[in-house]
């Protein structure tokens, strides 16, 4: 009985072995094998893509870009006059805008002096100053490099804001004025400005892929900021302001003791009280005037017409957009008039 009992449990292995071998493709060309998966139920419905949500507070950057219409170049030029004027004649730039300021000693030498000696008394100032230099360069290439960086500073700006987004309704809040894209490091905090000058509200309405802002706008004293930003340009490079700078290079004191020393044919300059304010007065003038001059250039219009980018949900994909690209119309007024400025901008949250 045990004999047929082995018997028949050997069997039995030998019969579920066969039918395990069953199961595998062999490796034989001759049989397709192309399809060798069984169907499941584990494949789902396509989703219904997310609906794109903007909603929150963004990070905005936006770049402005003034070379176009907004400010032109002549009109940069102007405001750095006197600058460029010391740069290639400082003895008459400083009687000239000494006599402007209404300084009567302008007068008094030139009534005093011979006409042959007031001739000379520009070439004397001129050729004292030209020995002037501050690390090596003339203050007279330095006057002229302020002037330039000057210029440069009204062709492009960038302003960080903070735009809050709540259903139809966006809310833009300036907060810094960034001047590195005009090649000055000088960032300032727009916070002490009034609400209403730095704040907006405005619409706006999204489809999948575009958000549209409405228009709204700013006021800013842009040139104020860009003189600031001059001023510790040169504090950084020189240890002191531009007219601090351009007053101890010249050194009106010793400039007006070499001068009124000076002689042609017997008779000798003298007056050095009256060359001492003529020089001290006109230097003022002279930085004066171009610091005027920037805090005449305010926006009084940094005018948005309309917004529009493009939506990036770049973290999740789960509808949440993160981020935006796009562009603004947007036109500026500097005293001459709504000029269009181009101007971009990137938003995070």
């Amino acid at each position: 009985m045990r004999i047929v009992s082995a018997f028949l449990l050997a069997a039995l292995v030998v019969s579920m072995a066969a039918t395990t071998i069953g199961c595998v493709a062999p490796a034989d060309d001759d049989i397709d094998t192309a399809d060798t998966t069984t169907e499941t139920d584990t494949d789902t419905e396509p989703q219904t893509p997310v609906t794109p949500v903007v909603d929150g507070t963004y990070r905005v950057r936006t770049e402005i870009d003034l070379t176009v219409e907004a400010v032109l170049p002549a009109t940069a030029h102007d405001m750095v006059v006197t600058l460029r004027d010391f740069s290639t004649n400082p003895a008459r730039t400083m009687f000239d805008t000494a006599e402007d300021a209404g300084v009567s000693a302008v007068q008094d030498i030139r009534d005093a002096l011979p006409q042959y000696v007031e001739e000379k008394l520009e070439g004397w100032i001129n050729g004292e100053i030209a020995k002037v230099t501050v690390n090596g360069v003339p203050i007279t290439q330095i006057a002229g490099d302020i002037a330039a960086l000057a210029e440069l500073s009204l062709t492009t700006f960038a302003i960080d804001s903070e735009l809050a987004i709540d259903g139809t309704t966006a809310t833009h809040s300036l907060v810094t004025l960034d001047l590195a894209p005009a090649g000055l490091a000088a960032q300032f905090s727009l916070a002490a400005l009034h609400a209403e000058v730095r704040t907006a509200t405005t619409t706006c309405t999204m489809t999948a892929e575009t958000l549209e802002l409405g228009a709204h706008g700013f006021a800013l004293p842009y040139g104020e900021y860009v003189w600031q930003a001059l001023e510790a340009n040169t504090r950084a490079a020189y240890g002191t302001d531009i007219r601090g700078l351009i007053g101890t290079a010249v050194n009106c004191p010793a400039l007006a003791t070499t001068i009124s020393n000076k002689c042609a044919w017997g008779y000798c300059v003298g007056h050095r009280p009256e060359l001492l304010e003529i020089c001290e007065r006109g230097l003022d003038e002279v930085v004066e005037r171009v610091h005027a001059r920037f805090a005449e250039k305010k926006l009084d219009a940094l005018s948005l017409a309309r917004g529009m980018a493009t939506l990036v949900d770049a973290v999740t994909r789960d509808g949440t957009v993160e981020a935006m690209t796009g562009v603004w119309q947007a036109q500026i007024n500097v005293g001459q008039g709504l000029r269009n400025a181009p101007a971009t901008f990137s938003a995070t949250r």
